[in-house]
């Protein structure tokens, strides 16, 4: 059902013109990305006839405290990541300002033809302002991806062992994106059988750093929705922020970019690293209790499908 709902909000785009560049293309995928959401909701009640709620980890009770702690955290995990690898795409040789001073000048003139003539200052300001805004704005369609994909997906695949369900569930998510990477939504320019190769990698190190967040704040997504949103939010603003004329031209997407090599191995180490010690690959399963994502000791309990 999550597949369809996608596969219906992309299909115009691949016969209007201008394609993901279309002025509707964001908001259209952006309702797309509640496909998990209105899933989990018909499977829930429909079929197994439990507690949507529970079934997807939006509880509050006692959680309140970690959730608070790790949303901003987990936002700023994430905007570090994306930082960190253009940093050291940079850094490995492709042309780029780390300074930052290109890209300010580059803002500020922009400005100034667009009639908003001001301080380099101020127009970095009003852009970082911007991007806040966006990121804020993003996490509502961000969290239906995540209800759905670290709610429900990651409680039913708990089962299997956490190594076999984080590699699983990673796939199963970036397989969901391939109507919209087919159209070149990801890895601009690359061919696209490639670029549906390499997102498979990438979603499955994201999947486990959300997961180590939906984790860290007891079972709940809301969290991970604010790292996914900054991940949409910012990894163009971080390229941008250490380019010049030609970073473009001699970057590799299959590389330099958060989905590359280099971020794919910058989240699994962050993801590694914050994951509880009930929910580590090395660990069989991920807690006795599916529906427990705390990591306190707990009685078991059936999975969230019952």
């Amino acid at each position: 059902m999550a597949y369809g709902l996608l596969a219906l909000c992309a299909a115009p785009f691949w016969v209007l013109e201008g394609g993901i560049a279309h002025p509707l293309y964001t908001l259209v995928i952006g309702a797309g990305m509640f496909a998990p959401t209105i899933a989990s909701v018909v499977v829930a009640k429909l079929v197994d006839r439990t507690s949507w709620r529970d079934a997807v980890g939006l509880r509050f009770r006692g959680k309140w405290k970690r959730i608070l702690l790790w949303a901003p955290l987990a936002a700023l995990i994430m905007f570090a990541i994306n930082l960190a690898t253009a940093v050291i795409m940079v850094l490995r040789g492709v042309p780029g300002d780390l300074t930052g001073s290109t890209w300010a000048a580059e803002v500020s003139r922009a400005m100034a033809e667009n009639g908003a003539e001001m301080p380099t200052a101020a127009a970095v300001a009003l852009i970082l302002a911007v991007t806040f805004l966006g990121m804020l704005l993003t996490v509502v369609p961000a969290l239906g991806e995540e209800i759905g994909w670290r709610g429900w997906l990651w409680r039913e695949l708990k089962p299997l062992g956490a190594l076999p369900a984080i590699v699983l569930g990673g796939a199963i998510w970036s397989l969901w994106h391939l109507p919209i990477t087919l159209i070149g939504h990801n890895y601009t320019g690359e061919p696209r059988w490639a670029a549906v190769a390499m997102f498979i990698p990438a979603c499955i190190a994201l999947n486990y750093l959300f997961v180590a967040i939906t984790e860290r704040a007891g079972g709940n997504p809301i969290p991970s929705a604010f790292a996914h949103s900054v991940l949409n939010s910012t990894l163009g603003l971080t390229l941008s922020v250490v380019a010049t004329s030609d970073t473009v031209a001699s970057l590799n997407w299959f590389v330099d970019t958060p989905l590359g090599l280099i971020g794919i191995v910058l989240t699994a180490a962050v993801a590694g690293a914050i994951t509880p010690r009930h929910a580590r690959p090395d660990t069989g399963l991920p807690g006795a209790a599916a529906g427990h994502g705390d990591g306190e000791h707990a009685p078991a309990a059936p999975t969230a499908g019952g």
